[in-house]
């Protein structure tokens, strides 16, 4: 279900790892930083025995609604959310309605990174 732009109300930021120089001529993941600062909002998934077994575990999954953009559509998996100062894994990203307007998210919070 795409949002309305009114409901975009939390500010998140979109970080993927630099890759640095290990000092022997290798490039390794590096630190994470903000690539995007976007409008998102977000809806929280109830029930399933997969997410209550996963909150147990202290994990807390949630559907992230995004504009679609230049920025938001070069997203993958290796990037994650900051919302608040904490982390979020991407675990997919879907195109809901085919239509190029929203993107829906998938994220995890809890999980390391």
């Amino acid at each position: 279900m795409a949002a309305s732009a009114a409901e975009l109300r939390q500010k998140i930021e979109l970080q993927v790892r630099t890759l640095v120089d290990d000092g022997y001529g290798n490039e390794i993941a590096g630190p994470f930083e903000t690539q995007a600062t976007v409008h998102a909002k977000f809806h929280f998934l109830r029930g399933g025995e997969e997410v209550m077994q996963g909150r147990l575990a202290g994990k807390q999954p949630a559907i992230v609604t995004v504009r679609s953009s230049v920025a938001t559509r070069t997203l993958t998996t290796s990037w994650r959310i900051l919302h608040n100062g904490e982390a979020w894994n991407i675990r997919s990203i879907t195109d809901p309605d085919g239509r190029r307007a929203w993107l829906e998210i998938l994220a995890e919070k809890g999980v390391a990174t």
